[in-house]
């Protein structure tokens, strides 16, 4: 301690032969010592919750059909055994999701596969995602077990717009398959096509996961055959950033539930059509999202 107000150039305790006391300066000392041993003890708990991934916040881009149905569920899970990640989601078109990855803005996406990719981003393809046609219960698709892409022909068609990741493929697709539309609407959010299929203008492709919900009171979802298309939804990040703890804990709940959805074991709500009085109590019930095919290997459309 001598050493100590030898370093400081003050008095911190006055001693006699009998008593060490602290003077005012030296009271003053011990509690700010007092305080920065406390902040120090906090900063490595703080610390090792981080490093445990018990706490920490992840930034997660995704495009809006994964936003409405796989995040919700991945969020829920995370929060089962994670309670301190807290997870903020940035949803838009496919381009914008991974120039956030790109410019560090977010953490990692959850995306379909990208035609090209910059050598510093990595795609990670997790599950397959097949297309269905929506359309009015009244149309004469509704009452077909599937529909082939040639009998698309001189429909009205409602599509996302081309900055969305579906729409190249869908192209692609109606074009290799001879489809000419009768008319085509074009909007940029997916819950502007299920308001516009609802609206009965027209039919819509739409991948699985973006489906309206099971039993749907004016709309059915029929697979797309001759061929069998899909998207691959997956992950996509930097390769040259390690992720945080708690990026990587999110990362694996959303692998989890991905793996899941393709092999039909997780549930969406359905909605329940039938007439109540307002007393009455309706118990959600559930159906499981069925696989349309076992996973394969991703082959990009041609």
């Amino acid at each position: 301690m001598s050493e100590l107000e030898r370093t400081l150039g003050a008095v911190l305790f006055d001693r006699t032969s009998r008593s060490v006391q602290p003077t005012a300066l030296g009271r003053s000392f011990v509690e700010r010592a007092q305080q920065v041993l406390e902040d120090v003890d906090r900063l490595l708990a703080e610390t090792g919750d981080i490093a445990e991934a018990r706490r920490g916040r992840v930034v997660v881009a995704c495009v809006s059909s994964v936003a409405g149905r796989v995040i919700p569920w991945s969020i829920q899970r995370c929060a089962k055994h994670h309670p301190g990640v807290d997870v903020r989601i940035a949803d838009d078109v496919a381009s914008q999701v991974l120039a956030s990855v790109d410019a560090g803005r977010a953490d990692f996406a959850v995306t379909i596969a990208p035609s090209e990719l910059p050598e510093h981003l990595r795609f990670e393809a997790l599950a397959e995602d097949p297309f269905y046609v929506v359309c009015d219960r009244d149309h004469p698709f509704a009452h077909r077990e599937d529909v082939r892409w040639a009998d698309l022909s001189n429909e009205r068609l409602v599509e996302l717009s081309s900055s969305s990741g579906v729409h190249r493929l869908l192209r692609t697709q109606l074009q290799q398959s001879g489809v000419t539309v009768r008319r085509s609407t074009t909007v940029s959010h997916l819950s502007t096509v299920h308001g516009l299929l609802e609206a009965g203008f027209g039919i819509g492709i739409l991948p699985r996961i973006a489906l309206p919900v099971p039993d749907h009171p004016t709309l059915v979802s029929k697979l797309l055959t001759e061929p069998a298309r899909h998207r691959v939804l997956g992950i996509c990040r930097r390769a040259d950033r390690s992720l945080t703890p708690a990026a990587n804990v999110f990362l694996e709940v959303v692998r989890g539930v991905l793996g899941d959805m393709a092999a039909g074991v997780v549930h969406q709500r359905r909605r329940d059509t039938r007439p109540h009085s307002a007393s009455s109590t309706i118990a959600p019930t559930t159906e499981a999202i069925q696989p349309a095919g076992s996973p394969t290997m991703y082959q990009p459309m041609a």
